[in-house]
């Protein structure tokens, strides 16, 4: 193991420097098959094999790096996104993806490279994510020799995209297996696309859909065919048509729901996040942007939905103290909350908070007019483990900021725009760590014990 670790070391070195020598082509070569695969190519991105291929291009031994790395199958890859050119090049070596992230700036092109020879690419994939001037013809050409995936991400804002219910009715009918469906912003999916894919594609666990034409009668389909879901995000900006009828029949079908969202959702009332906590006790999290929700839905989450870890309240104006108080008492396991934009939110609740909830590690309380000093310090003093804090637009001074500086060590992220309390413009910031904090509380006061 310490020669592989060793030449490991020399072929990460060999590709920075685009310097590969005999000897260590020579060694490498040496190693058997198993060896090299399994100990030291999972350690290397695609853009790393592409570097050592082109440092190889002239050495005897090339030939047998093209023999070692063929019907390589690799798990993923990060920051490298799959173009035309690069898809030929990875199916020329035949060199195999679980997870793949298409982008398509040219479809004809990327269509054709997969039509020549290259559709044995797919063999192995589980995961895919498709973006860029992605059509119904290249989405379900991939569909149909993507029988395996169990995961589908389409993202339809390019505005030369077009992605239609043919894609859908493609997936019902090649992917009967996926457990994760997204699709953000595919303006031209309707129910009949969604419906067929809850009729064939009943293992679905997990739903996204933003920005789509659906209706109830989507969601409900879903509920009846799909009772295993156990995530469901929905974005209905652009056409409020999702009801109580389609939550309620959620709650009802797919108790073993773990994570909700509704974005934009303004139909929706108490009626369903009490359903909601009522049949699916084992919510996790619930992300809701509806201003019709009131004080009954958290008093019936905090109920029946004790191990809540995340809630998301954006723009609830008729949420009070008195149901996040109560909240803080018993989900004593949270470790997000939002409250964006909650007129009614005092002091008096993320006091309550920090004295109950001590693990919480992301707190957003942009636009709550009524938070001051009071709150942060609090938090400071009992929630010391915070990474993120969101303040902007309260009434928050100089003293929460130096209060988080002192005891929340792990901070990772800060937002202030808008606190007109503060006494510097340098403290109106992003601040990315608490040392940067720190750095500029110490630029003011340079006395400042912290």
């Amino acid at each position: 193991m310490k020669l592989i670790f060793i030449i490991f070391i020399l072929i990460i070195t060999a590709i920075i420097f685009i310097d590969y020598s005999r000897d260590l082509m020579e060694s490498t070569m040496k190693l058997p098959d198993d060896i090299f695969r399994q100990e030291l190519l999972p350690y290397l991105t695609v853009d790393d094999i592409v570097k050592l291929d082109n440092s190889c291009l002239n050495h005897e031994y090339r030939p047998q790096l093209l023999d070692k790395i063929n019907g390589l199958i690799l798990t993923g890859y990060e920051d490298i996104f799959m173009e035309a050119l690069l898809f030929k090049w990875l199916g020329l070596r035949r060199i195999y993806f679980i997870e793949m992230i298409l982008i398509l700036n040219d479809g004809s092109l990327f269509l054709s490279c997969i039509e020549n020879n290259y559709v044995d690419q797919f063999r192995y994939t589980k995961h895919i994510v498709m973006s860029g001037r992605i059509r119904d013809n290249i989405a379900i050409f991939i569909m149909s020799h993507c029988s395996s995936l169990l995961s589908i991400y389409i993202s339809g804002h390019s505005p030369d995209s077009q992605v239609t219910d043919e894609t859908m009715l493609s997936i019902a009918e090649h992917c009967t297996g996926i457990q994760s469906l997204s699709l953000n912003n595919c303006k031209q999916i309707t129910d009949i696309g969604l419906v067929t894919i809850s009729e064939h594609c009943s293992n679905l666990t997990s739903l996204k859909v933003f920005g789509s034409s659906i209706t109830d009668a989507s969601i409900i389909s879903i509920s009846t065919h799909c009772t295993g879901l156990q995530s469901l995000n929905v974005g209905c900006h652009l056409h409020h048509q999702i009801t109580n009828a389609s939550i309620i029949s959620i709650s009802t079908h797919c108790t073993g729901l773990r994570s909700l969202v509704l974005s934009g959702c303004y139909r929706i009332t108490d009626r369903s996040i009490i359903s909601i906590s009522t049949h699916c006790t084992g919510l996790q999290s619930l992300n809701i942007d509806c201003d019709k929700i009131t004080d009954a839905s958290i008093i019936s989450i905090f109920t029946h939905c004790t191990g809540l870890e995340s809630l998301h309240l954006e723009d609830c104006d008729l949420i009070t103290d008195a149901s996040i108080i109560s909240l803080s008492i018993h989900c004593t396991g949270l470790l997000s909350l939002h409250l964006q934009g909650s007129d009614q939110i005092t002091d008096v609740s993320i006091i309550s908070i920090s004295s109950h909830c001590t693990g919480l590690k992301l707190l957003h309380l942009e636009f709550c007019n009524l938070i001051t000093d009071a709150s942060i310090i609090s938090i400071s003093e009992n929630c010391t483990g915070l990474e993120e804090l969101f303040v902007a637009d309260t009434d928050i001074t100089d003293v929460s900021l130096i209060a988080i500086a002192k005891n929340c060590t792990g901070l990772q992220y800060l937002n202030t725009d808008g606190c007109d309390g503060l006494s510097s413009d340098e403290l109106l910031d992003d601040f990315d760590s608490v040392s940067e904090l720190r750095a500029v509380l110490l630029s003011i006061y340079p006395s400042l014990l912290i």
